[in-house]
């Protein structure tokens, strides 16, 4: 690629997490619950303190796990990938996610000329983390539910 728009960058960046999410999703994971990803970008996103809207708008991709077993049981983030303000080279772009304060900031150097393989392991561990949260907080949402059909509501917790 010579001379890439910011816009192209953040979408490859976009690209590798999606690629990776879709290594990292396991039978185990894929059998438990329904994983759609959807770039929905409504206009209605705000870029963070420090970062900018893309020209192009929001590079951003909701997630939405779905629990088979139980209806109405689902887990939902969204992951945006923005510049940062001012066309900075160490970070030029941070990832967001939005259950989350987490973030993981990327050098220019490391999406240009190409994706390197330090940003490939930074990005392997962002996605199982984020992976690791949503099938955690989907499971606690099965089992409240479980207990409620099969005990009456009767668990000693409470969503809050």
């Amino acid at each position: 690629m010579s001379d890439p728009t910011t816009d192209d960058l953040a979408r490859s960046i976009l690209a590798l997490l999606w690629e990776t999410t879709d290594h990292q999703i396991s039978r185990e994971i894929a059998h438990l619950a329904d994983i759609v990803a959807d770039t929905d970008d409504d206009g209605s996103h705000v870029a963070p303190e420090g970062m900018v809207m893309p020209a192009s708008g929001c590079v951003t991709v909701s997630v939405v796990a779905t629990a088979r077993d139980h209806q109405g049981v689902s887990e939902q983030m969204r992951v945006a990938v923005w510049p940062v303000a001012g066309g900075g080279t160490d970070p030029a772009f941070v990832v967001t996610r939005s259950d989350s304060d987490r973030q993981l900031p990327v050098a220019l150097s490391d999406v240009q000329p190409e994706v390197t393989a330090h940003l490939r392991g930074q990005v392997n561990d962002f996605i199982a983390a984020i992976i690791a949260h949503m099938v955690a907080e989907l499971d606690v949402k099965m089992q409240r539910t479980y207990i409620r059909e099969s005990q009456g509501d009767l668990a000693e917790y409470t969503e809050d």
